[in-house]
């Protein structure tokens, strides 16, 4: 309905005015967003102590921050403690190795056999070493007389293949030799690369058990001393208790054997003047002190007696008044009830005369003034606002 507005106003009124434009829509606006608000479920938060729950999160996510760093600081010590244990193992083995490379070069070029002393007298190949009748053609031993060098003679090729031979097995040992050598180095490696793992595991796992052993006593000692300074406490607090009860028993026998609860009534009497009283040390009336008192109480009695007698005949009275107001009220009540009836009947009767006047002029209305029919559109307006 409020969309078809400026569209009557225009064609009743004339042009719109901009100004009310703007506040129309600026309004729209407004209730659209208020609409949105009131139907945003996660917009209404009811009954809950958002700061507090806030508060405790903060809280849980500090003791969680501070846990957490702890165990960081726990795990990079301990990284740290393999760290230096692996470099120390590492550096012993890089030792070893260096160690066994030099005593290895050393034998294989000063303990070998042709470094000793006596090996040219025990050399088996003594005789094949020696220089043989003449090497080869060029040889200066040899003479124009002897007949031992002739044009295309190859004296060295026996040699020649010989000594190929010998150095192409020569290479083939030395390959093999490295081969194995290799091969006996890598067994080597491996197997101390074992070891050193065992023994890592068993230094992390002997340290281990040395935390959890220094913990336990730190635990019991802790426990032991506690328990100490509780049975110390619990014999302080029961030495006290009985100093106490001794205190309260000789209080209280001090107390008994006074003149204070004794009653004793010489004490409500000054000693200089009998006749005068001690409030301070005031322990009771006397006989006759008491007979006064009561014969006083009885006359007040009585004197109550007659007062409440007096009292209850003025109240009797003020009832029977009361009654016969009341009385009178409920005959007046039953007149204003009738005359209520009655401007009742007659409003019925003027409001039945109404309801016809109104149902002929809807009738009326309806069968020859609202003649439009009734569309879609006009049920699109409702749920569009707020209120």
């Amino acid at each position: 309905m409020e969309q078809d507005q400026p569209a009557a106003t225009e064609s009743l009124f004339g042009p719109p005015d901009p100004a009310m434009d703007a506040k129309l829509q600026k309004r729209r606006a407004m209730e659209a967003a208020r609409l949105q608000r009131i139907k945003d479920p996660k917009s209404r938060v009811m009954g809950i102590d958002t700061d507090a729950l806030a508060a405790q999160v903060e809280e849980k996510q500090l003791a969680a921050a501070r846990e957490k760093q702890l165990s960081m600081a726990y795990d990079q010590q301990r990284l740290s403690m393999d760290n230096s244990l692996a470099y120390m193992e590492q550096e012993r083995l890089r030792i070893e190795r260096v160690q066994k490379v030099y005593i290895d070069e050393f034998r294989h070029t000063e303990q070998g056999k042709g470094k000793m002393r006596e090996y040219d007298l025990n050399d088996p190949l003594a005789l094949k070493k020696d220089l043989p009748a003449r090497c080869g053609d060029d040889d200066p031993r040899l003479s124009v007389s002897g007949l031992q060098k002739f044009n295309g003679e190859d004296l060295t090729y026996a040699h020649r293949v010989k000594v190929q031979q010998a150095e192409l097995k020569s290479w083939m040992d030395e390959a093999v030799a490295a081969k194995k050598a290799a091969q006996a180095h890598e067994k080597e490696m491996d197997s101390a690369f074992a070891k050193q793992a065992l023994e890592v595991d068993q230094m992390k796992t002997q340290l281990e058990q040395t935390s959890r052993m220094v913990k336990s006593d730190q635990n019991r000692n802790l426990a032991e001393y506690q328990l100490a300074q509780a049975a110390a406490k619990a014999e302080r607090e029961a030495a006290a208790q009985k100093a106490e009860l001794r205190d309260n028993v000789q209080e209280i026998q001090a107390h008994m054997s006074g003149d204070l609860l004794a009653e004793n009534a010489a004490l409500g009497y000054s000693y200089i003047d009998p006749n005068r009283l001690r409030p301070d040390h005031y322990k009771g009336m006397t006989a006759a002190q008491k007979e006064d008192v009561l014969r006083v109480q009885e006359v007040q009695r009585l004197n109550n007696l007659e007062k409440k007698a007096a009292a209850k005949a003025e109240q009797a009275d003020y009832d029977n008044a009361a009654e016969q107001q009341r009385q009178q009220g409920c005959y007046a009540d039953a007149q204003v009830a009738a005359m209520r009836a009655e401007m009742r009947k007659q409003m019925q009767e003027k409001n039945v005369s109404l309801a016809s006047q109104q149902f002929a002029a809807k009738s009326f209305l309806k069968t020859n003034v609202y003649t439009n029919a009734i569309d879609a559109s006009f049920y699109d307006q409702f749920g569009t606002s707020s209120r």
